[in-house]
């Protein structure tokens, strides 16, 4: 008899405690959060205070230089690849399933567009006349001079992915793909031609950034990073120290960083003599993948990548970068 009123009150016990209410105060404030723990940041993009920056089904933008973010979570959940801001304020994105997103209201509201297009998309960006380039799978191109409405192809019929497209001015770009491919143009993307020498090794480029028209570096996998100083005609490799791969490349006037797997950070630095060595940062510290990355302004960089990860880097004055931890600021 005791035994059974022992048990009687255990199940008194458990019942009334299923009964009490749940406490859901940090469910609510993460699903009010803007940036969240299972968000997989994949790409940005910075023009002046205005940052793009885009994942697997959300799109951030903040219009204070990432003191601040707001947040879009299209129902269709696409998977954002890429991001752009052009000159005239019109912010991109193109995602996985051949899509085209725009905006014309820094963020506010967006319009998406499906592309007439059977190859994968890969790469986005927008020239300094206001032209949208998308760089896609079996070397083709997708470029619209008026904010998407209408495009035009360009086909180079060869089996390639190609990853990165980047211009310079309304007439001078460069085109880089797979199997180390690398062209170049002269006048605006009409026509395009092919360096002789390719990036050595049949370089997969997952990452790519030009300083000029001249300077630029390509990362892979394995940590490995070249460099060129004559437009992509020769690429030198630079040693990094790291095995990770690498996703993103930053190169601007505040420096030349690299992102990549296991939270890797690097940064490069050139000594008077001209011997460069790549150096991992401790301005940041992650424990997931770090891909997105883009200067803002003169003296910042964002970063961002797995879990939710994202950070504004400043420099502090004396060429080093501080985190500068904003992403908890939020609007709406």
């Amino acid at each position: 008899m005791i035994l059974r009123l022992g048990q009687f009150f255990l199940v008194a016990i458990l019942i009334t405690a299923c009964e009490a209410p749940l406490v859901l105060t940090g469910v609510e404030e993460a699903k009010a959060s803007t940036i969240h723990r299972t968000d997989r940041i994949q790409a940005a993009a910075s023009k002046a205070d205005s940052i793009l920056v885009v994942g697997i089904g959300f799109i951030l933008n903040s219009s204070d230089a990432g003191k601040t973010w707001s947040r879009t979570s299209p129902k269709s959940f696409p998977a954002f690849i890429g991001a752009a801001i052009c000159p005239n304020k019109l912010q991109v994105a193109v995602s996985a399933e051949k899509t085209l997103w725009s905006s014309l209201d820094n963020g506010k509201t967006w319009q998406s567009q499906k592309l007439d297009t059977e190859e994968a998309p890969q790469h986005i960006s927008c020239s300094p006349d206001n032209k949208i380039w998308i760089a896609n799978s079996y070397s083709t191109l997708l470029s619209s001079s008026d904010k998407g409405l209408s495009w035009q192809k360009t086909e180079f019929e060869e089996d390639l992915f190609f990853t990165y497209l980047q211009f310079f001015d309304a007439l001078n770009g460069v085109l880089i793909g797979e199997f180390g491919t690398v062209y170049s143009t002269v006048d605006g993307g009409l026509n395009w031609l092919q360096k002789e020498q390719p990036i050595p090794n049949e370089f997969y480029p997952m990452a790519a950034s030009f300083i000029d028209v001249n300077n630029g570096w390509v990362a892979g996998s394995s940590g490995v990073i070249l460099h060129t100083a004559d437009g992509g005609s020769t690429w030198l490799k630079e040693e990094t120290g790291s095995e990770a791969p690498l996703y993103g490349l930053s190169a601007s006037s505040l420096g030349i960083y690299a992102t990549g797997d296991f939270g890797t950070f690097l940064e490069r630095q050139e000594a008077a003599n001209g011997t460069v060595k790549w150096l991992t940062s401790d301005a940041i510290s992650a424990r997931f993948y770090l891909r997105a990355i883009t200067p803002v302004n003169d003296n910042k960089v964002l970063i961002g990548g797995g879990a939710g990860t994202l950070e504004v880097l400043v420099d502090n004055g004396s060429r080093q970068l501080v985190a500068v931890n904003s992403q908890n600021e939020v609007t709406q």
